[in-house]
């Protein structure tokens, strides 16, 4: 299991986040079939989250402290 991210848009390439810190961040989860199952940005309601304290899937840990402020990218990550 890991996470895959591609990146469709960097952010600025210099600021990554902690372990303790908060995320903010918006989504669109779908299936590997393109039907989608849940977004933020449907509810117009970003997912706040600290880094380290398990509040998200491990591909979320794994990927979010990879990434800068503002990016669009998407995650794929087998969960079974």
């Amino acid at each position: 299991m890991g996470v895959e991210i591609e990146t469709i848009s960097p952010g600025d390439g210099r600021t990554f986040p902690k372990k303790g810190q908060t995320c903010v961040v918006h989504y669109v989860g779908s299936l590997t079939d393109g039907r989608k199952f849940d977004s933020s940005r449907d509810r117009d309601k970003p997912f706040r989250f600290k880094i380290g304290k398990q509040e998200v899937i491990r591909g979320w840990e794994e990927g979010v402290v990879q990434l800068t402020p503002r990016p669009v990218c998407m995650f794929s990550e087998t969960l079974i």
